[in-house]
């Protein structure tokens, strides 16, 4: 059972061999740390930056908040790849935010159509920035 819930099945390993529950255990911690350090700002795991993110933006200090976002947004990307889940959506939306009010409408549209490349996690926010892509086309092409 708990190979089963490891992802291992009756599959054997190289040697022709069933794997043991420790070695079950030994791929599922190295693919664990994989996935860490894919989704890893700075050493850091890009969900660390929340609170910092918020102050920036709190302070206005857009320009700090954009190059910190971006890197998040690299690291949800990366980690997304070697996990196969979907990106984090709330940080593309914050980099859209800061686009607007700073009007820059085209930058809005980029991190928007990035964001529509990526694989989803499940939730509403999706939709949301779908609606937002939308509206900063319009925006971009009225200036």
């Amino acid at each position: 059972m708990l190979r089963k819930l490891l992802g291992r099945g009756n599959r054997k390993n190289k040697k022709g061999q069933t794997p043991t529950i420790e070695d079950s255990l030994a791929d599922f911690h190295f693919r664990e740390s994989q996935i860490r350090e894919a989704g890893s700002v700075d050493g850091e795991h890009f969900t660390s930056y929340v609170e910092q993110i918020k102050q920036l933006k709190r302070e206005k200090r857009h320009q700090e908040a954009i190059e910190l976002l971006l890197k998040v947004v690299d690291a949800t990307e990366s980690e997304s790849k070697v996990s196969g889940l979907g990106v984090a959506p709330g940080y593309y939306e914050d980099l859209a935010i800061i686009y607007r009010k700073e009007k820059r409408f085209s930058d809005e549209v980029a991190i928007l159509e990035r964001y529509e490349a990526q694989p989803k996690a499940p939730g509403a926010l999706p939709k949301v920035l779908v609606e937002r892509l939308v509206k900063a086309r319009e925006l971009a092409s009225e200036n």
